[in-house]
C-alpha cells in the first residue's frame, strides 16, 4: 500500500483494556481488494465472527461489530462458556451488482491474505452480503474446514445453522413475554429489515399466530393494521425483490395495505390500550437515537440487528420510558450458538440454543428489574466480567 493511499484511509479505531488485539487492512491491487479483519479479543478463545459485504463497509464499522461479537460471546458463555472471543471481517464491495465469479475472486483473495490468523485467532461465518457457499469459499482458501461455521453440509455445515439468529430471537421473544406475563395474542409486530434475519424472524412469528402489521426492507415497506400476510410477503420478495410490491402484486387480495416508511414504522400508533407492540430491526445499523428513542412506539424491542442504536444513552430513555429493551448480543446471538455446534459436532444443537437463551435471560431480567435498570446494563456486566476472568486466566498461563 502506498503513503498516498495510507493517507486516504482514515480511522480512528478506539482501544481499551479489552482490545482489540488486531486490526488488519487488506489491499490487494491485483483484484481490487480492500477489505478488514479485526479481533478485538481472544482471550475466552479465537475471535468469532462474521464476514459482511458491503459497498461503505469500513475499518470503523467492523471494530464495533467485533466488539459486539466479543459480549456476545461472552454472555453466551457466561456460567458454562462458549470458548470464542469476538472478531469480525469485511469486504468493501456490493454483492448485489457484482457477478457470482467476482465474489468469489474477492474472498478467496481476502482469505488467502488473512490466513495466517485463521482459525487459531479468527473464525469466520456469513453476514450481511455473504452465505454459506461463500464460506465454503472462504475454508477452502484457508485449507482448514474450522476456519468458518455457516458452511455447506458438503464441508461440514449443519442444517441448524441456517436461520439460528432467527430461532433464538423467536425463543427470546417467547421467553420474555411468559416472563412479564404478556399474551402473544395481544402483541403486534413491526419488523425493520426482510433479509436472512427479518425473513425467518416473520414467518416464525406469523406461524405462531403473532399479528405482524408492518415490514420494510431497503426499497419501502407495506404496513395493515389488520395483519399481512407473511407467506405473501415472502412470495412477492423473492419475486420481486421488495416487500413493497405487496401493494401492487396482491392489491385484490390486501386492500387494507398501505405502504409505509421505516420511519413512519417507529412511530405506529396502536389501535388498542391493550395491544402490545413488538418492535425488530434486524436490517442495518443506527436505526435509533435519543430523539427517536423518546417517540418511539413500542413496548419490548428485540434487537435482531447489531449495533441498532446510534448511542448507549438511547437504552437508558428507552428504559424511562418503560419499553424493554433486548439488546443485540443478547438477542442475536443464536447464530454463534450454532456455531459452536458445527465446529464441536455436536448433536442436539437446538437443545443447546435453547438452554442458552434461558439461561442468559435467567440471569438478566431478574438482576435488570431488581436494580431497575434496563437488560443491557445488567448483560454489558456479566460480559465483561467474563472476559476479565478469561483475560486474568491467560496472564496467569502466560506469565505475563
Amino acid at each position: 500500500m502506498s503513503k498516498s493511499e495510507v493517507k486516504r484511509m482514515s480511522f480512528a479505531i478506539p482501544y481499551d483494556s479489552f482490545g482489540p488485539e488486531k486490526v488488519i487492512i487488506v489491499k490487494e491491487p491485483s483484484v481490487n481488494l480492500t477489505g478488514f479483519l479485526v479481533i478485538d479479543n481472544t482471550a475466552p478463545g479465537p475471535g468469532k465472527g462474521g464476514l459482511r459485504m458491503a459497498p461503505d463497509v469500513t475499518a470503523d464499522e467492523v471494530f464495533r461489530l467485533a466488539r459486539i461479537m466479543t459480549w456476545k460471546c461472552a454472555i453466551a458463555g457466561v456460567r458454562e462458556g462458549l470458548p470464542f472471543g469476538g472478531a469480525k471481517a469485511g469486504i468493501k464491495a456490493d454483492p448485489k451488482k457484482i457477478s457470482p465469479e467476482r465474489k468469489k475472486l474477492l474472498i478467496k483473495a481476502f482469505a488467502e491474505a488473512i490466513r495466517p490468523f485463521c482459525p487459531q485467532h479468527y473464525i469466520s461465518a456469513p453476514d450481511m452480503g455473504t452465505n454459506s457457499s461463500d464460506m465454503d469459499v472462504f475454508v477452502k482458501a484457508i485449507g482448514d474446514r474450522n476456519a468458518a461455521t455457516g458452511k455447506t453440509k458438503d464441508l461440514g455445515g449443519i442444517e441448524e445453522r441456517r436461520g439460528a439468529t432467527a430461532r433464538g430471537l423467536l425463543y427470546t421473544i417467547s421467553y420474555v413475554l411468559d416472563y412479564y406475563g404478556i399474551d402473544p395474542n395481544e402483541c403486534t409486530v413491526a419488523l425493520m429489515g426482510f433479509g436472512k434475519v427479518g425473513k425467518p424472524t416473520a414467518r416464525m412469528l406469523y406461524e405462531r399466530g403473532f399479528k405482524v402489521i408492518a415490514v420494510t426492507d431497503s426499497q419501502g415497506g407495506v404496513y395493515d393494521k389488520d395483519g399481512l400476510d407473511v407467506y405473501d410477503l415472502i412470495k412477492v420478495k423473492e419475486g420481486y425483490g421488495t416487500v413493497a410490491r405487496y401493494l401492487n402484486q396482491l392489491k385484490d387480495a390486501h386492500p387494507n395495505a398501505k405502504s409505509i416508511t421505516n420511519e413512519a414504522m417507529l412511530r405506529l400508533k396502536k389501535e388498542s390500550k391493550n395491544e402490545k407492540r413488538i418492535f425488530i430491526p434486524a436490517a442495518a445499523g443506527g436505526v435509533y437515537d435519543e430523539k427517536t428513542a423518546k417517540e418511539m412506539v413500542a413496548d419490548f424491542i428485540f434487537e435482531a440487528a447489531n449495533d441498532p442504536a446510534k448511542n448507549p444513552e438511547t437504552y437508558s430513555i428507552f428504559h424511562r420510558r418503560g419499553i424493554i429493551n433486548i439488546n443485540d448480543f443478547v438477542a442475536n446471538k443464536g447464530g454463534v450458538v450454532v456455531s459452536y455446534a458445527e465446529l464441536n459436532r455436536l448433536l442436539q444443537p437446538e437443545t443447546l440454543l435453547i438452554e442458552s437463551v434461558e439461561r442468559v435471560l435467567d440471569r438478566i431480567l431478574p438482576v435488570a428489574e431488581d436494580r431497575n435498570v434496563p437488560p443491557r446494563t445488567v448483560a454489558l456486566e456479566l460480559a465483561n466480567h467474563h472476559v476479565l476472568e478469561k483475560m486474568k486466566e491467560r496472564e496467569r498461563l502466560r506469565g505475563y
